[in-house]
């Protein structure tokens, strides 16, 4: 793991020289209180975005865009920071961080396409971590007991740094490790999809009866109990105190994806869980603020970012309930521009307080992606191992 750099999960906040509020906000008590933060919020971008004027490229894009910090007097003003969006990363480098405090580097995509590639000082490797630990601790499912670990992610290996390999690795600290079993497994050459290795974890955690922790791409597990029931074998029952984090979606299979509730339904009754034991994590190599689903399966925004929906053809914000581009708003990140990114993919907002759940901030509703494209992500190049196996 300490190839990765990861922190520890009660570390202090770092310090960080002239960005007080951004290291406040990120001392949060509560990851979902948004109304009281807005304030810190506010002065943590103009923070940011005053790190970042040092890079030349970001210093030219907003003057291009008729933009000035000065601009950011209300909380809604964010809206006037001229959003970047995620696939400028594939095709260009850039870096405020001089390159001596570059920690890591991580890609977006698998072993062929377009890949992001981004860059993590120090304070951006502690940022992104904290903003899922605190959302995961919120939920209940930081736990100090022995856990069983199956990861159906890719098995670190030497020149292998994509996103989705890193957050699995950070999640391995959210019980004492027993065992750890990797669904993706690196065969000297490359990674391959270790079919009967998981179904033999599944049994093995089955008898042993300490909590399981089963992490990464939704198909591999589902392709993986379907296979245990065409071989006739009963349901199992894991530990109820198991915990199921999918997330990267199902890309590569669309044709034999099935619902989040079908997901959920079908896992459960394989493994003996009930539906709060499962939660979905949305993220991008390119915002590290990773996002974690309550019990009513929604994606409630944290204290670390404010969300706005754009019109797919203006650009201009959106209210409440409408449907548009995602544009993430954050100060996490010090080595790299992505003060305001603008994703691929649509999504709707609903309003604070109205989510059965009792969080009260607003949740984000993904309602799929925009175009057709010929990039790879982590989850195509995943599926593709599937298909070999």
């Amino acid at each position: 793991m300490n190839d990765f750099h990861i922190r520890g999960l009660d570390d202090p906040v770092p310090e960080l020289d002239g960005m007080p509020a951004t290291r406040e906000l990120w001392g949060s008590e509560d990851p979902y209180d948004i109304e009281g933060t807005n304030e810190v919020f506010l002065e943590s971008i103009r923070e940011n975005l005053r790190l970042h004027s040092a890079c030349p490229f970001y210093a030219d894009w907003l003057e291009r865009n008729g933009f000035s910090i000065d601009d950011l007097k209300t909380i809604d003003d964010i809206a006037k920071i001229p959003p970047i969006h995620a696939n400028f990363y594939k095709t260009h480098t850039i870096r405020t961080a001089p390159e001596e405090d570059v920690k890591l580097t991580l890609t977006s995509s698998g072993t062929s396409g377009q890949k992001s590639q981004m860059f993590f000082d120090s304070w951006s490797l502690f940022a992104t971590d904290k903003t899922v630990d605190t959302q995961m601790d919120y939920y209940g499912h930081i736990i100090d007991e022995p856990v069983n670990f199956l990861l159906y992610s890719y098995e670190p290996a030497p020149g292998v740094s994509m996103g989705t390999m890193r957050t699995r690795q950070v999640m391995r600290r959210y019980g004492k490790e027993n065992e750890l079993v990797y669904g993706l497994k690196y065969n000297g050459t490359g990674h391959e999809f270790d079919l009967f290795g998981c179904i033999e974890a599944l049994k093995r955690f089955e008898e042993q009866g300490l909590p399981v922790y089963i992490l990464g791409f939704p198909a591999f597990l589902y392709f993986t109990l379907q296979k245990m029931e065409a071989m006739g074998m009963p349901p199992l029952k894991l530990n109820g105190r198991s915990f199921v984090c999918m997330g990267g979606g199902w890309k590569g299979f669309a044709d034999k994806q099935v619902s989040p509730q079908e997901f959920r339904e079908y896992v459960g009754s394989r493994l003996g869980l009930d539906h709060t034991c499962f939660r979905e994590s949305y993220g991008a190599v390119e915002h590290g603020v990773g996002y974690t689903d309550c019990e009513e399966h929604h994606f409630h925004m944290p204290v670390y970012d404010r969300i706005l929906i754009r019109d797919p053809v203006t650009l201009e914000p959106l209210d409440y309930g409408k449907k548009g581009f995602v544009n993430f708003v954050s100060a996490m990140n010090t080595a790299v521009p992505v003060t305001s990114l603008m994703m691929g993919d649509f999504g709707i907002m609903h309003s604070p307080g109205s989510c059965k759940c009792g969080n009260r901030a607003p949740w984000l509703e993904l309602v799929g992606r925009a175009g057709v494209s010929k990039n790879k992500s982590c989850a195509i190049a995943a599926s593709e191992l599937l298909r070999r196996r």
